[in-house]
């Protein structure tokens, strides 16, 4: 399934003025983007043809040493996620975008002694998907 991939494409596309990248920090880039797929997901529903609503936990995740630009990047993507008309579409046909629900705004989560401050805000995305 190619969700993670396309909801990535989609925070690219607002033209951040860094991109952003799947899987976790790797504290090699001062500030640094990252899309991570959380724990918890879960199936909401199955038919008989083995069909699923499916609803996946994932999170935007920024750090770096400007707290001003991690607030404005972090908060332009939750208004892009969060807004009524976002939509995404699966490039191989694996899923069928239905809600996404902004689950907690961004905030920070860490910061170390160096003034590296690290942000996160999560966000729940239902999809439908297809046995094949």
């Amino acid at each position: 399934m190619d969700l993670k991939e396309r909801v990535k494409d989609s925070i690219n596309a607002l033209n951040l003025p860094l991109k952003c990248f799947l899987g976790y920090l790797d504290d090699k880039h001062d500030p640094e983007l990252r899309l991570q797929m959380l724990p918890g997901s879960n199936v909401i529903e199955v038919d008989y043809a083995g069909n699923k609503t499916e609803q996946y936990l994932m999170e935007a995740i920024m750090r770096g040493s400007d707290e001003g630009l991690i607030n404005q990047v972090l908060w332009q993507i939750t208004n892009a996620l969060g807004d009524n008309d976002f939509r995404i579409i699966s490039k191989d046909g694996s899923f069928v975008f239905l809600t996404l629900e902004i689950a907690s705004f961004p905030h920070p989560t860490m910061a170390d002694t160096t003034g590296t401050i690290t942000y996160v805000f999560d966000f729940k995305i239902t999809v439908d998907t297809f046995e094949k």
